[in-house]
């Protein structure tokens, strides 16, 4: 009986633990995630706290209070996440205690009943009569094995009853574990949305300074928006020259593959939509297209890729495997570097060290470079665009989900 019991326990134990460690190792995860996100935040706090009293950098600022709403609204997203599953898991909690309850109700009622029958019918003399009684050997041997068979079902009545005691005991510490914590992400939500209210004010009021200086700010879009054109344009040239040196023979706008390129082109095109990013952690700041301006909404602008802000301490990988077909050296130090997928470009502009030359075969997610970090805002953004044959597409609608 004693093993029996011990054996009992110790499934129980096996099977909420193995519930435990599935429910912990996702909080862990979880946690990770959250632990991320706030360090991007306190990094993104120290950019805003340096440049939000220089002018110069007012659309800086704007990207910075954008970056950290975005995180902050992140971590809301995964705690309310995480909030739909403790309710359930309380719900679920609550419906297992009370059926367990109900239960162990019946269990003990059955089981006083039966030991209370057992004392009025049943003391040691009279089953030994019983037994004695018998007509035959074999009827002897069918009254012990019920009585066997009895006492059997009495045990197991008992070990239930300790199992459900057990099992009650631990599904009740784990619906107080869960309203804890339930409650701590609850005030952490309110705390966090507390602070987004407080940003939304602080980017209003630089709104507020842009809208009352257009004219001047419109200027400086304008004028940011022809250097990048001379790096698109300079760009484009090389990818037409590219094609033009494939097609020798003649003048098409499309690239003359060799069979292991165009086997390289294939695979880049089934992996549509599962590319990973250029970087493992960043928020798109800038989308791609013909666009308003996300600051400056009356001033529209031209992307030929995306703007992604990270953190310095990301490095650019490949997102495809390819060939380094050129790096560009800009007159302010920038670098770009192209990454040829059979008719396709990678282009990873505003790095600052390169780890790769021209001519390297690269591997998907292999780390190509640094991005430089503006030493006036502190900022640290890739810009990133993608290519098929000579027209550009929108990065968005090839990179898998972060």
């Amino acid at each position: 009986m004693l093993s029996r019991l011990s054996f009992v326990i110790s499934f129980v134990l096996l099977i909420f633990s193995l519930t435990i460690y599935a429910q912990n190792n996702t909080k862990k995860q979880l946690e990770l995630k959250r632990i991320e996100l706030l360090r991007e935040i306190k990094n993104t706090q120290n950019l805003i706290n340096k440049s939000k009293d220089n002018k110069k950098l007012i659309f800086e600022n704007i990207e910075n209070l954008n970056y950290k709403l975005d995180l902050q609204n992140e971590i809301i997203r995964l705690n309310n996440n995480e909030l739909n599953d403790i309710s359930s898991s309380i719900e679920q909690n609550k419906i297992k205690i009370d059926r367990l309850i109900e239960s162990q109700e019946i269990l003990k009622k059955q089981y006083s009943e039966m030991i209370l029958r057992s004392f009025k019918t049943r003391s040691k003399t009279q089953k030994l009569m019983f037994i004695f009684s018998s007509v035959n050997f074999q009827q002897a041997l069918k009254r012990i094995q019920y009585f066997k068979q009895y006492s059997d079902y009495q045990n197991n009545q008992l070990l239930k009853i300790k199992s459900n005691t057990l099992e009650l005991k631990l599904l009740e510490k784990s619906l107080l574990t869960d309203k804890q914590f339930q409650q701590n992400l609850i005030l952490n939500n309110t705390k966090i949305k507390n602070s987004i209210n407080s940003e939304i004010n602080d980017k209003n009021s630089l709104l507020k300074i842009i809208s009352n200086n257009e004219i001047k700010y419109t200027k400086e879009i304008k004028k940011n928006q022809k250097k990048t054109a001379e790096i698109d344009r300079q760009i484009e040239k090389i990818i037409a020259a590219a094609i033009a040196e494939s097609n020798k023979k003649t003048s098409s706008l499309i690239f003359e593959l060799t069979p292991e390129a165009k086997a390289l082109s294939n695979s880049f095109i089934l992996n549509k939509g599962k590319l990973p990013w250029p970087v493992s952690q960043g928020r798109v700041i800038l989308k791609y297209g013909r666009q308003p301006h996300p600051i400056v909404k009356t001033t529209t602008i031209q992307s030929n890729g995306i703007r992604i802000m990270t953190s310095p301490s990301q490095k650019v990988r490949s997102i495809f495997n390819g060939s380094v077909y050129r790096i560009i050296s800009s007159k302010n130090g920038s670098k770009t570097i192209l990454i040829q997928h059979g008719n396709f470009f990678t282009v990873y502009k505003n790095l600052s060290i390169i780890y790769v030359k021209k001519g390297d075969k690269v591997s998907t997610k292999q780390e190509l470079g640094s991005i430089i970090t503006n030493k006036n805002s502190g900022q640290t953004i890739l810009s990133f665009s993608l290519f098929k044959d000579s027209k550009t597409q929108n990065p968005l609608y090839w990179l898998g989900q972060k």
